[in-house]
């Protein structure tokens, strides 16, 4: 394999961990919110 297509193969991989790692975090922020909303509407309805 050439340098040139090594190097893009390399920025290829860097973007999609990116992309990915993006993703997951802010599923994981998204998710976190929602289950402290539940919490407290769980705890306005049953004190």
């Amino acid at each position: 394999m050439s340098d040139k297509k090594k190097v893009a193969m390399d920025d290829l991989q860097v973007s999609a961990l990116a992309a990915s790692a993006t993703i997951l975090i802010f599923s994981a922020i998204y998710w976190t919110v929602q289950i402290q909303s539940v919490r407290e509407m769980l705890e306005m309805a049953y004190g």
